[in-house]
């Protein structure tokens, strides 16, 4: 029995589901369509990569060609990469530095050569940026190995060297020290009285005195001169350079040969022997008979003097004025133990002297004290700037003719003049017409030539500039006082100037104080200062 089929309604018959074909029919059909989407997924995919892998082939190259422009080597010289058809040997790693290791520095890797094309024609070829020959790679390899040592070696000092200064150092500080106790010893043994401390700051005050004059610097003169104290306490932990022995050694020296000199032998002669007795006791009683002897000089004013001095530390402002000079207490308190004088000190000062001269001239009888010191003589007194307008600018263009246009010096008795040398020493100087010397007065014992030289051409030129006609200088000397009072610290030079001046200005011919007189001589001069008026007791 033959079977049969059922035959299926048409709610049990599924629906087909109408996929588009993706053939070209359709893509002529709808032409709206965007570019890749008739493909499938891996054919646009594929037209991605397409596209992505020249931009990267182009990325790594620039990459590349900026690293080797950073280490400073041309692409034609580049040794990673070689050319075709020239082999390159190994560098040579032979020569002198063939001992040293090698570097561990990593070297620029030249980029992949699958990425870049080679070229297509041998003109192309030989035109690409590789090197061609082993000279290029041997220069390239030398710049690259030049980098790496610069980058991986440096300079560093000894683990000892530190340690060998510092021994070195200890070691010539204690040569020094025993230098200048030596020193310090044989100084003592000639009369020497101060500290240790104040020896050696006057020591090194000396060696830059010295410094200044060997160079000569010509420099301004300043307000004042606490700029050279304030650079001593900063240079006092300095480091001690081989100048410092050399200045030490001259030093001691002077000082063996000055113990050392052997005294000058006595004549055989009789006769000789008793001419000179007999010269000896004339010269004595002549002096007796012309020079009172000297009043000792006091180690402290008078107690009412003491308070008025004490009194003047304490005011403020203005403190004196003496016609165009006056002193604040800033320049007063400079008096002071321990200090530099200023150029208003020193100025006010020497206004004094020259206003006492004046007032002597015209009133010849009014010192008849017996006990006073000399009788003041016709003194003229030029400001500390006078010495540096004549030392730096000349005497025609600093105009100094203008200052003397109603003075006629070379009727004077004697001129004074303070002298500040490089901002850094006070000096006295004078033109002595009585004696006809020119003079100069240093505390510290140094020889001053330019002050002679400047000086004398000074006296010529004015005498050309008033007189119509040159100076004559026959008979006249540069007088060099053999035992003038030394200074035995650092800070007392304008002290001994100012006095220097004072006893000038009465025609001593020697100065009776020393450095012990100078605390004395300082509150005297607040005391003279404050009343505008010098005192004619010792």
């Amino acid at each position: 029995m033959l079977s049969r089929k059922r035959q299926a309604t048409e709610d049990e018959i599924l629906p087909m589901s109408k996929v588009p074909r993706t053939t070209q029919r359709h893509l002529t059909q709808d032409e709206n369509a965007s570019p890749g989407q008739h493909l499938s997924i891996a054919g646009r995919w594929g037209m991605v990569a397409s596209t992505l892998a020249p931009l990267c082939i182009d990325t790594v190259k620039a990459s590349y060609n900026f690293l080797i422009s950073i280490v400073g080597i041309n692409s034609e010289s580049s040794p990673q990469v070689s050319a075709p058809d020239s082999p390159r040997p190994p560098p040579c790693t032979k020569g002198k530095d063939s001992h040293r290791k090698k570097s561990k520095t990593k070297q620029p890797i030249a980029g992949p050569s699958h990425l870049s094309p080679p070229p297509r024609t041998r003109e192309a070829q030989t035109s690409a940026s590789y090197p061609t020959d082993n000279v290029t790679y041997n220069i390239a390899v030398a710049k690259l190995d030049e980098a790496a040592r610069k980058r991986k070696y440096k300079e560093r000092p000894h683990i000892f060297q530190k340690a060998y200064e510092a021994d070195l150092a200890k070691t010539r500080q204690e040569g020094l020290d025993n230098m200048m106790k030596e020193l310090y010893e044989i100084k003592r043994s000639t009369g020497y009285f101060s500290s240790y401390k104040t020896f050696t700051d006057l020591i090194d005050y000396r060696r830059r005195l010295e410094l200044l004059e060997a160079h000569d610097s010509i420099l301004t003169t300043s307000r004042s001169l606490t700029d050279l104290h304030e650079k001593t306490e900063q240079e006092s932990n300095r480091r001690h350079s081989q100048s410092d022995e050399q200045f030490l050694l001259r030093a001691i020296e002077r000082a063996r040969a000055s113990l050392n000199t052997p005294k000058p032998p006595k004549p055989f002669s009789p006769a000789f022997d008793n001419l000179r007795v007999r010269g000896e006791l004339q010269d004595a009683s002549i002096e007796k008979r012309i020079r009172p002897k000297a009043i000792p000089i006091p180690d402290s004013l008078p107690p009412q003097d003491e308070e008025h001095v004490r009194h003047l530390l304490r005011k403020k402002g203005v403190i004196a004025k003496c016609v165009r000079e006056q002193v604040m207490d800033k320049d007063l308190a400079l008096l002071k133990p321990s200090e530099w004088l200023n150029d208003e000190v020193i100025n006010f000062y020497g206004q004094m002297i020259l206003s006492r001269s004046e007032a002597c001239k015209e009133n010849p009888g009014a010192k008849s004290d017996p006990k006073a010191r000399g009788k003041p003589l016709n003194v003229h007194y030029f400001s500390t700037f006078f010495w540096a307008k004549l030392k730096g600018e000349g005497y025609e263009r600093a105009r100094l003719a203008k200052w003397t246009k109603k003075i006629d010096i070379f009727s004077k008795d004697i001129i004074l003049i303070p002298i500040n040398h490089n901002n850094a020493h006070w000096t006295a100087a004078a033109i002595n017409f009585r004696q006809k010397r020119i003079e100069s007065y240093d505390s510290m014992g140094m020889e001053k030539p330019i002050v002679y030289k400047l000086l004398r051409m000074y006296l010529d030129a004015e005498h050309r500039n008033k007189k119509k006609k040159p100076f004559d200088f026959t008979g006249w000397v540069d007088y060099v006082m053999e035992d003038i009072p030394q200074q035995e610290n650092m800070f007392d030079c304008g002290v001994f100037t100012c006095q220097f001046l004072e006893y000038l200005s009465r025609g001593e011919e020697y100065f009776p104080f020393s450095q012990p007189n100078m605390p004395y001589f300082r509150r005297r001069m607040i005391w003279e200062i404050g009343n505008c008026k010098l005192r004619d007791d010792p």
